[in-house]
């Protein structure tokens, strides 16, 4: 299904809107040590069978902000992380433990629910005024041929 140029730029707009969304909550955040995740935030539209596809890329080291995990965290150690227990932070000096700083997920949902909306509003618009013009020129069509 090919696009219309309101459409393809509003997802245009959209895709690059979310580069600013993400950009601004992680610098609200203050997850800008040395600016390389900031500055890693890439997006463009690419073109799938169905139409179009919205692809935002960014450093991995993101979304272990995100879910507030890291150095210390491993997929092995069966979810008993000893390094979030208080004595043996203290014991290490490890200080306190991190804490989730969520610039992603729900940002992403809410822009994600509103650009369904906005694109069935568009759409329905769109076919509206296909719907319209046809009916327009079968009813001229209809009116020659009265003639």
């Amino acid at each position: 299904m090919e696009l219309t140029k309101d459409t393809e730029e509003y997802l245009d707009d959209w895709t690059k809107m979310m580069v600013d969304i993400f950009q601004e909550r992680v610098s609200r955040l203050r997850i800008v040590d040395t600016g390389e995740f900031y500055n890693s935030f890439k997006s463009r539209l690419d073109a799938v069978a169905q139409g179009r596809e919205s692809v935002t890329r960014f450093l991995e080291y993101g979304m272990y902000q995100a879910l507030g995990v890291g150095n210390g965290y491993s997929r092995e150690n069966g979810g008993d992380l000893e390094i979030l227990d208080p004595e043996y932070r203290r014991t290490h000096k490890m200080g306190k433990p991190r804490k989730r700083r969520d610039w992603f997920s729900r940002k992403w949902f809410m822009s994600v629910m509103n650009a369904v909306e906005d694109l069935a509003r568009i759409t329905g618009e769109e076919s509206a005024q296909i719907l319209c013009d046809s009916l327009s020129d079968a009813r001229q069509t209809i009116r020659r041929e009265n003639r």
